[in-house]
């Protein structure tokens, strides 16, 4: 297999990856794809055009919206009058960032059952709820987001 097929293939896979993501459209997939693969140096958007076959105007949307949503960036270069773009220095912080706001949500979650489990078996002797999925839940994703906080450290700096 040649690079140029390697690398089709290679932004297909990260395309549909990105895709599970349920707010990123197949082609805004596949062009963040290029931009992780071509790296910080940027990408025209001639050449985003050119590798994925597609119409100027749609690549040109899904650029704006992906600069709008801070994922990807863009720059010029000095005697080039080209755009060039390039995925977000801070764009695996940010997606960690993500994460932790979601599993903070889910601790909050989490207490608010608990909470009500505690109430329930305080007024129920017989049939009382168990208590222990909520707290090793709580506690699993306070350690998670403790070592995603330490780790996140690394991208922010």
């Amino acid at each position: 297999m040649n690079l140029t097929e390697e690398k089709k293939r290679l932004v297909e896979s990260l395309g549909v990856y990105f895709e599970q993501d349920k707010l990123t459209a197949p082609l805004a997939g596949r062009i963040k794809a290029i931009l992780i693969i071509n790296g910080e140096h940027g990408t025209t958007f001639e050449q985003i055009v050119s590798e994925l076959g597609a119409g100027k105007s749609t690549v040109s949307t899904h650029l704006n919206n992906l600069i709008a949503q801070g994922n990807v960036q863009y720059f010029t270069k000095c005697g080039d009058r080209k755009r060039y773009f390039a995925m977000q220095p801070k764009y695996i912080a940010n997606k960690i960032q993500s994460f932790i706001t979601k599993w903070e949500n889910e601790i909050d979650i989490h207490k608010q059952i608990l909470n009500y489990k505690i109430n329930y078996n305080k007024t129920n002797n017989q049939n009382k709820l168990s208590l222990a999925k909520h707290e090793q839940s709580i506690q699993f994703l306070t350690d998670s987001i403790a070592f995603f906080k330490k780790e996140n450290n690394k991208y922010t700096e």
